[in-house]
């Protein structure tokens, strides 16, 4: 059940004025937190009074108590701090001292809300409790008179507020004989701290959807711990107990969900708790600090300087300005500079383990194996540039058939598209092409994009094979690369899958486009990501057979051999029927797609 609403439009006019688009939103979200806690409060109370004669019942109603009295103030502290950071900067020091900070007045006017409400409930049984509803209504709207006057003369700089904190004590004691370890299930966990406005929340969220984290709020672990322990304020607590009972949490969530691989929580303010962290959790944690000049957080705040630098009073009184840090992020530029800088810190580059084999151990045509030896020395040449050089596809899984595949090339270098390095590969090309114009596809990508995994699904799938032990032709020493799991190729395989199928589409419906190598290759393709979206990692000459027996519903292909499919590409043998086999195959795995799309 909700509680009756708390109507604060009218009197605060003045003050709501003042706030900017974000802060109405944490004002709104402060305001309603306090009101539902009140009310839950009010119905926890009744409850202990209705089973007072059952001590254990009793036991458990006070401590929901203690947890809600402990939001209570949370949501008030927050109230304050919103209201603090749009009040005038400095108002006259002879302006009067209002008597108490202005969550105060907002809570007193939330319960006597609850308590009209409660009151008319009672008078519809009892005639004779009707005489108080009157006067709780002048109650009211007393409240909101002097609410509305406070406002104005905060807003006009006429009365001060005093400081909001409210400094709660009841509950904190509690022993602890042995300080926390991490469990060995608690994955990396990644703590972001900074300024107001600074990117805190817009790296979490970063995080939780392009790296799989689960995020969560510093304050919220807190809150869970103190409510185990039955600690109504653990903000009270010594910065030490305060990163036991973030520890004990952080275990418990981990033991509960094993397959989780990182963990953010935000925001870090309190620099002696979050060191105290540190020394519990070492390695297991970093410690991140996003910073920003404060010219360009203004202007991304869309508020005032006033507001924004009342926030960082608040920070910085916490010491959110000396956390700790293992890592300062810079978050001045873009947003695509920011989300790199994450990839590093979410998975960081380490040295690449790849297995190389010369050009001579692959099967293919001796005159192209001379011409893949030729590219492997030229690179090798290149001391200063560290690089990753592989063929992928079929020219190292066996499966290359003259004149009808082509050589993938996949280089990762150190200084991109640099003129030596496409000397090199221009050079592999017209060998190639001088091979019987075989047709080189080759993928050039710069370390700095391969390590912030700024890549395509089939370079980061092949990145996989490679760490898995296929071979490589050439790995320099001191190549940094990332650790990547079929797991994160799996997650961004749709996305290639739909491409994939318009792709595919245009093919089947292009007279000029759809022959039989590309649409055959093509539905291929559209085999291989779909069984990979359900983690079956197929390559070679079974990736269609696999997918008609993997996929429900899907039912035979009745595609003809692949013999005879290169023949038609070659010779134009039967070119029409085999071209006609494949269509049909080819439409009947595009409405296969459509129908699992359309359940």
């Amino acid at each position: 059940m909700n509680p009756p609403p708390l109507p604060l439009n009218e009197p605060l006019a003045a003050l709501l004025a003042l706030l900017p688009t974000k802060e109405r939103t944490r004002f709104d979200e402060a305001v309603s937190g306090l009101h539902h806690t009140n009310h839950r409060l009010w119905r926890a109370e009744d409850g202990v009074r209705v089973e007072a004669s059952d001590p254990a019942r009793v036991a458990d109603g006070k401590r929901v108590i203690d947890q809600l009295n402990m939001d209570r103030v949370r949501y008030a502290e927050r109230l304050d701090e919103v209201i603090a950071a749009e009040c005038p900067v400095a108002p006259a020091v002879t302006a009067p001292m209002h008597t108490e900070p202005f969550s105060s007045a907002v809570d007193r006017l939330s319960v006597t809300v609850l308590r009209l409400h409660h009151t008319r409930l009672a008078a519809d049984e009892d005639p004779g409790v009707q005489p108080r509803v009157a006067r709780v209504q002048a109650q009211i709207h007393d409240l909101h008179e002097a609410l509305g006057s406070l406002s104005e003369d905060v807003v006009a700089g006429r009365r001060r507020l005093p400081d909001g904190a409210r400094f709660k004590l009841y509950g904190t004691v509690v022993r602890a004989d042995t300080r926390p370890s991490p469990n060995p299930n608690l994955p990396p966990v990644i703590a972001l701290g900074g300024l107001s406005e600074c990117g805190k929340s817009t790296s979490g969220i970063f995080l939780s959807r392009d790296e799989d984290a689960v995020r969560f709020k510093i304050g919220f672990l807190l809150t869970q711990a103190a409510a185990r322990q039955g600690l109504a304020d653990p903000y009270a607590l010594s910065p030490m107990r305060q990163a036991e009972l973030l520890l004990d949490e952080l275990n418990r969530f981990a033991d509960a969900h094993v397959d989780v691989e990182l963990i953010t929580i935000e925001s870090v303010h309190r620099a002696e708790s979050i060191a105290a962290l540190k020394s519990l959790m070492g390695e297991r944690l970093r410690v991140v600090y996003v910073d920003v000049p404060f010219a360009v957080r203004l202007a991304r705040s869309g508020g005032t300087r006033q507001a924004l630098e009342g926030k960082d009073r608040i920070k910085t009184h916490r010491g959110a300005d000396r956390i700790p840090a293992d890592e300062v992020l810079d978050n001045s530029g873009s947003v695509t500079r920011l989300h790199g800088g994450l990839r590093r810190l979410a998975n960081p580059p380490t040295t690449a383990r790849v297995k190389t084999i010369p050009p001579q151990e692959l099967r293919l045509p001796a005159a192209v194996q001379g011409a893949t030896s030729r590219l492997v020395e030229s690179l090798s040449a290149l001391s200063d540039e560290r690089c990753l050089v592989a063929l992928t596809g079929s020219a190292v899984n066996g499966g290359w058939e003259e004149r009808w595949s082509d050589v993938d090339l996949l280089a990762i270098t150190e200084s991109g598209h640099s003129e030596r390095v496409m000397r090199a590969i221009d050079e592999y090309r017209s060998m190639l092409l001088a091979c019987g114009g075989i047709h080189l596809g080759a993928t050039v990508l710069p370390v700095s994009e391969a390590q912030v995994r700024r890549l395509p699904n089939r370079v980061l799938a092949a990145l996989v094979m490679l760490q898995e032990g296929s071979p490589a032709l050439l790995a320099s020493p001191g190549l940094r690369l990332p650790v990547v799991s079929r797991r994160e190729v799996e997650r961004a395989t749709p996305a290639a899958l739909a491409d994939a199928v318009a792709t595919t589409r245009r093919l089947r419906h292009d007279p000029g486009r759809g022959r039989v190598r590309p649409l055959y290759k093509h539905l291929v393709l559209l085999c291989r990501l779909l069984l990979r979206e359900q983690s079956v990692w197929v390559s070679g000459d079974d990736v269609v057979p696999e997918a008609v027996r993997l996929l429900p519903g899907l039912g035979p292909l009745d595609l003809p051999p692949l013999a005879a499919v290169i023949s038609a590409h070659r010779e134009d043998t039967d070119r029409a029927r085999v071209l006609g086999a494949i269509e049909t195959a080819v439409d009947r795995l595009l409405t296969w797609h459509e129908r699992q799309c359309a359940a």
